[in-house]
């Protein structure tokens, strides 16, 4: 099993171009949606994966040629025995082992498990090299217990074998696997707020036009994860919502309904930028300490305080 990102594609490639090009090279089990990739201007990106690489140097070639970029990612259970052996034998600092998931999204939505032991997965690349934008205006947040929810509408239904999955979506980056915060999210809460004029005037002493969330001048970039202060570099932790059935007739005598869903934990910093003037930028940051980002807003999740 071999698993790539496929990085500066041309535009005039198409999935199905692709996928007839890439099976010549080994048995193609699934190739991702082509999308824009953030990291490089007027060109595509996608995902590669192959049940059996045949042919990887041929595969390489063809990449070379027309000029993508490919990176190669490689999961626990497709590590060689001998060097699975290596690894076991190296001692580890806690009792605690990180898991070697290497792509959290795709054991979330792919396993049969849907995503067991993604709590344990370990931050060992941030892809700080994917995610910075030359030039933009930054700044970092760190969440704050209980901790930060993204993509929760997503379908992702139980198992009925499995009683412990994870029974709410989430939301990860398409090629690198981590959880990001959409640049269209936090582009709707900045909005949402900066519409009320009076409040804005009140509270932070300044209005913005309105216009500039329509003019394609000013961007808000996805907020990528930049740091875990966690022990063995967790990100992801699991909570559980609990419908106790309170609208429905005699619903006090029902057992409840435990849901439980994926989250990422406290500690955990984002790097937000924006194509933006600076004091837009200051605005942009009060407004995110003051009401948050993702779902579960009014009851502490979203949360994040400024780390010096």
């Amino acid at each position: 099993m071999a698993f790539f990102f496929l990085n500066k594609i041309e535009t005039s490639m198409t999935k199905i171009y692709l996928e007839k090009e890439l099976k010549q090279f080994g048995q193609l089990k699934f190739i991702g949606n082509i999308k824009e990739d953030i990291r490089n201007n007027g060109f595509n990106s996608t995902i590669a994966e192959f049940k059996s690489l045949n042919d990887e140097n041929g595969f390489l070639d063809f990449c070379k040629s027309k000029k993508i970029l490919p990176k190669k990612r490689v999961d626990e259970q497709y590590i060689p025995q001998q060097q699975k052996q290596v690894q076991s034998e190296v001692p580890h600092q806690s009792t605690t082992k990180a898991s070697m998931i290497a792509n959290p999204s795709f054991h979330f939505y792919k396993d049969e498990a849907y995503g067991k032991g993604i709590e344990n997965f370990a931050l060992t690349e941030n892809f700080k090299e994917s995610f910075e934008i030359n030039g933009a205006q930054a700044f970092n947040l760190t969440t704050i217990y209980p901790g930060l929810l993204v993509g929760s509408g997503y379908n992702h239904p139980k198992l009925k074998e499995k009683a412990d999955d994870f029974q709410l979506g989430f939301f990860f980056d398409h090629t690198t696997g981590l959880p990001i915060i959409s640049g269209s999210s936090i582009k709707g809460v900045l909005k949402s707020v900066c519409e009320k004029k009076e409040f804005m005037q009140d509270i932070y002493k300044k209005t913005i036009e309105l216009s500039i969330f329509e003019d394609n001048k000013t961007i808000f970039y996805d907020a990528f994860i930049f740091e875990t202060k966690n022990e063995n570099n967790k990100i992801f932790g699991s909570d559980y919502i609990t419908s106790h059935f309170s609208n429905e007739e005699d619903g006090m005598f029902k057992e409840p309904n435990p849901i439980k869903f994926l989250k990422v934990l406290p500690n955990v910093t984002f790097k937000f930028q924006f194509k933006a003037p600076q004091e837009y930028v200051d605005l942009f940051k009060a407004i995110i300490l003051d009401f948050g980002l993702g779902a579960k807003t009014n009851v502490g999740y979203g949360k994040f305080i400024e780390v010096a």
